[in-house]
């Protein structure tokens, strides 16, 4: 089996890493191991992703809601902290 050698994991990564390796009851390897595995299954192709936002932008229903670009740049900057 291939072994990895991960350099330079920031304190915060690392630490989280290790939280979620104890309340899951794995060691830090395999909970890295699981997360890659997650991450690798999960994944979706760019075309798999704009399938799903068509869907999504279909279903909801916009009609009459036109705003300027103005006005979407006013949406956005409230959203932000």
């Amino acid at each position: 089996m291939p072994n990895i050698t991960i350099r330079e994991i920031p304190d915060v990564l690392y630490q989280d890493i290790k939280k979620m390796a104890e309340e899951d009851r794995r060691s830090i390897n395999s909970q890295i191991i699981y997360g890659l595995f997650q991450y690798v299954k999960n994944e979706k192709s760019a075309e798999q992703r704009l399938t799903e936002i068509r869907k999504l932008r279909n279903s909801i229903n916009v009609k009459g809601f036109h705003p300027t670009q103005e006005e979407l740049k006013e949406i956005v900057e409230e959203g932000r902290p």
